[in-house]
């Protein structure tokens, strides 16, 4: 039996105080958490609006980066009576990604391999510390992707279907200079490469378009064998180096065997848990979440173009420690994905955290980034840097300094006087005191730095359980808002049990 949803996008998923609320409709808007360790950010907001996201009845991918993640959302989903819904995505589950794309787009879908080749490549080589956060020289990645773009079109033309073995064994077979004697072209036609490109010109099993026949033919004929020699080796070694991570192990099993999952389950209710973690499998769970994730978003993407009864129901991506799985196609998927209804719940520790993660160089792409989220919320943090841009996004404001004072003056005069018949004495004291009182505007913080490391509540025994968050929203206007700040910010308290 299929689980029902919310389909109204202003219908109440959790109180944040005795007036204000949260709604479906922000959840659409993005949410981004900033805690330190032990702040409650977890067991206070994420454990509030994964509940709230499960009882909407959303579908919904969760990236994890802690084993112990798979099963606080196990227990998470037994909670709120989606214990049935729950899909894992473990070492015994797997999706095809070729295979996949390919029954999507048919002949078209040899672009969409490559592209997710070319973030495989990408994930593989910051995964390994080789990218360092830095973007590869462009000549490399344009040339890496036509060697890609062509070879998959030839497999796929002339077999109708694309391995990672096959690539790997096509373009290290490929010719590299034409031949110019018989033994020569012998040697060629002996390779797997040219078998496959001859299949593919004169007996495809899959006809493609004719202008890709003609641009495959003049790639490998022309194009390929015109490159230096150094060029074209260091090329060869940067896609079969990462490539040869799927030819055994996790990634062959769950990524190029049977497929078990794909990212359309979430269209139905499924929430699709992606048992890899990080920090016991490290870079290949990286690289194949990061994999799978981005075949969600795109298939998330497409989806306004299903029937009502696939587009309708409400998602969410939930990412704690999101640091590992933000990838540049993150900046695309925040500014379409609230059209297609989905909701993107990213965590992390601080903000540089995410710079040391995705790189120096892309401090623009992390602000760029948090800066599509709508809603933040700000619990205990150390960090300096995190918590002056919380205080500045709140932003500043006009105070009232109030100044009195107080003066006090005594005096006393006394006279003598006498003659020898009568002696006079006299005296005289006086008091006096002047107050006053004086104000003044000045412009100041709406809420200090400090106020995120001393004034927020961590959760546990000595806090009742209780974690507290400032929740900032923009254009928001709530109606009771923390007192002498602005009308889109208000203190947000979670239960942890």
């Amino acid at each position: 039996m299929t689980t029902d949803f919310i389909r109204d996008m202003d219908t109440t998923l959790l109180q944040l105080n005795s007036k204000d609320v949260f709604s479906l409709r922000t959840a659409y808007e993005g949410i981004f958490v900033l805690g330190g360790i032990g702040s409650g950010k977890t067991s206070g907001a994420g454990r509030a609006i994964a509940g709230a996201m499960l009882r909407s009845g959303a579908g919904g991918l969760v990236m994890v980066a802690k084993p112990e993640e798979i099963e606080l959302w196990q227990s998470y989903a037994k909670q709120h009576g989606r214990t049935d819904d729950l899909v894992l995505f473990n070492e015994k589950a797997g999706c095809n990604f070729i295979a996949y794309e390919f029954s999507r787009k048919g002949v078209q879908g040899a672009n969409s391999v490559t592209d997710c080749i070319m973030r495989i490549l990408d994930a593989a080589e910051k995964a390994a510390g080789q990218g360092a956060g830095k973007d590869s020289d462009p000549f490399w990645k344009n040339t890496s992707r036509q060697m890609l773009l062509y070879s998959i079109s030839a497999l796929y033309g002339a077999t109708g279907n694309v391995t990672v073995e096959d690539i790997v064994r096509f373009v290290t077979t490929a010719p590299t200079k034409r031949p110019t004697t018989p033994e020569e072209l012998q040697e060629v036609e002996k390779s797997f490469a040219f078998r496959t490109l001859k299949q593919f010109d004169t007996e495809p099993v899959c006809e493609v378009p004719a202008d890709v026949k003609k641009a495959v033919n003049s790639y490998w004929a022309l194009q390929y064998t015109a490159l230096a020699e150094k060029t074209r080796s260091s090329i060869l070694i940067h896609v079969t180096s990462s490539l040869n991570r799927f030819a055994t192990g996790m990634l062959r099993k769950c990524f190029c065997d049977e497929t078990t999952i794909v990212p359309e389950m979430s269209f139905a209710g499924k929430i699709i848990l992606l048992g890899l973690p990080i920090l016991t499998m490290n870079e290949e769970a990286i690289v194949g979440q990061q994999l799978f994730q981005f075949l969600w978003m795109r298939a998330v993407e497409s989806r306004n173009g299903l029937g009502k009864q696939f587009s309708e129901r409400p998602l969410f991506l939930y990412g704690d420690e999101c640091q590992y799985f933000v990838t540049p196609y993150w900046d695309t998927f925040l500014s379409t994905c609230r059209g297609s209804r989905c909701a993107v719940i990213a965590m992390s520790q601080s903000l540089p955290t995410l710079y040391a993660q995705i790189g120096q160089d892309k401090s623009d792409f992390v602000d760029g980034l948090t800066g599509k989220f709508l809603t933040k919320l700000f619990f205990l943090n150390s960090c300096p840097r995190s918590n002056k841009w919380a205080s500045e996004l709140i932003g500043k404001g006009l105070k009232i300094r109030k100044t009195q004072t107080q003066g006090v003056t005594t005096g006393m005069n006394t006279n003598r006087g006498g003659s020898q018949a009568s002696t006079n004495e006299g005296w005289h004291k006086s008091e006096g005191t002047n107050t006053g009182t004086s104000e003044q505007e000045y412009e100041a913080s709406l809420l200090d730095t400090n106020y995120f490391s001393t004034s927020l509540k961590t959760g546990g025994p000595k806090n009742n359980f209780e974690v507290s968050g400032v929740w900032f929203r923009a254009g928001a206007q709530f109606f009771e808002p923390i007192p002498n700040t602005s009308s889109n910010v208000v203190l947000a308290t979670f239960i942890q049990q």
